[in-house]
């Protein structure tokens, strides 16, 4: 914006030069076989003044304005001299529209007419200028760049409103996702915290009973150890996910097991008692799947079915569970007109960060024969440790 405004401002320079030059060629040779009056030096002299101090008209537009009236119109009060197309007419229509164009508030009034009674005063007291036809001649340009400056201005501030509103509402966007992210990570680190309490729940019950068969039977105790040690490395993985999630999330820990596929049909028939007709299917072979996953494909049924009930008006939904030999996939369909598209809503973003915390991918479009589809795809095999901390979103 800086350089631009520089810009602006040395074509102003180069305006007011370029004209300068022209106007004193013009009084010199009288290009427009003008009617010359009075003393040359001081038409020169006024003429210079008028034409370089256009140079400001950005920066001082009624300034510059009441610079021009008085350099063209002022020495008409006590002499006449030479009016020129170059040296006064068209630096007047220039201080009127920069007038029109960059003054605010009560200023662009005199702005806009100290030129005009310049020309008053040059049309009522130079000979040449005193005519009839001389009046449309020279107020219907001037009317015209007081209509052209105010419009611009308009424009050029509705603009710059319309851009501004934009940059805000975008930062509000963005710090809704940023918060909605923020709040889904911290409700993930405390139920992945729930898996880990599980889990050093079910080691320390292994644990008790391996102690109890040592003395009385060795190699019955070997079972219950394998058990903490499954267990353990579970619970590793699941804290190596949580590192880049937890928050100081409030609230203490609830030492049991986390929804997943099990639960489907109990969420199914809950959605059809509240009005939202469910059926649950699986195919491929069904597998038992690590506690996060469980939970994610949860989550992804819940947080679609919700969606479904609020937007997609009167509506059946299906959720198709697919075992694969390296991923599980789940889908979430209904057949209704309301829902909304794969947007950046807060339900969208806290889906992707769960499926992405488990290296998945998630899809959220309406389809193209009517209805809208949730899609999310897991692998089976665990993501790499230094992958878990920094999530897909």
């Amino acid at each position: 914006m800086t350089d631009r405004r520089q810009a602006h401002l040395i074509g102003d320079w180069v305006l007011a030069l370029v004209l300068t030059v022209f106007a004193q060629l013009d009084l010199r040779f009288n290009v427009e076989q003008a009617d010359h009056y009075g003393s040359e030096p001081l038409r020169a002299l006024t003429t210079a003044v008028a034409t370089a101090v256009l140079g400001l008209r950005r920066r001082a537009p009624v300034a510059t304005a009441a610079c021009v009236a008085l350099a063209t119109a002022g020495p008409q009060l006590f002499t006449t001299l030479t009016v020129q197309l170059w040296g006064d007419f068209v630096p007047l229509l220039i201080a009127t529209y920069s007038a029109a164009r960059y003054a605010g508030g009560r200023r662009v009034v005199a702005g806009v007419l100290v030129p005009g009674a310049a020309m008053t005063v040059d049309w009522l007291l130079v000979p040449s200028v005193h005519t009839t036809p001389n009046l449309p001649i020279m107020f219907l340009p001037y009317l015209f760049c007081i209509a052209a400056g105010r419009i611009v201005r308009r424009q050029v501030h509705g603009h710059e409103a319309a851009r501004a509103l934009a940059r805000r509402l975008e930062d509000e966007r963005e710090e809704s996702i940023r918060a909605a992210i923020s709040e889904e990570r911290g409700r993930l680190a405390r139920e992945l915290h729930d898996i880990v309490a599980h889990c050093v729940s079910v080691m320390v019950v292994q644990a008790g009973a391996a102690e109890d068969l040592l003395d009385r039977d060795p190699d019955a105790a070997r079972a219950p150890l394998r058990s903490v040690q499954d267990t353990g490395r579970q619970a590793i993985t699941e804290l190596s996910r949580m590192l880049g999630l937890l928050r100081g999330a409030a609230g203490g820990p609830a030492l049991r097991p986390q929804p997943g596929t099990a639960d489907l049909a109990d969420l199914a028939t809950h959605m059809n008692e509240i009005g939202l007709p469910v059926t649950v299917s699986a195919t491929g072979a069904v597998r038992p799947l690590s506690p996060g996953v469980e939970l994610t494909i949860y989550r992804v049924v819940q947080e679609a079915l919700t969606n479904t009930l609020k937007h997609a008006g009167p509506a059946q939904a299906r959720v198709l569970l697919h075992y694969a030999e390296s991923e599980v996939t789940v889908e979430v369909l209904d057949d209704g007109h309301g829902a909304t598209g794969a947007g950046t809503g807060h339900g969208l973003v806290g889906m992707r960060e769960r499926v992405g915390l488990y290296g998945g991918t998630l899809s959220a479009a309406p389809e193209p024969i009517g209805g809208f589809a949730v899609r999310a795809s897991l692998p089976l095999t665990e993501p790499p440790a230094h992958a878990d901390a920094a999530p897909k979103t």
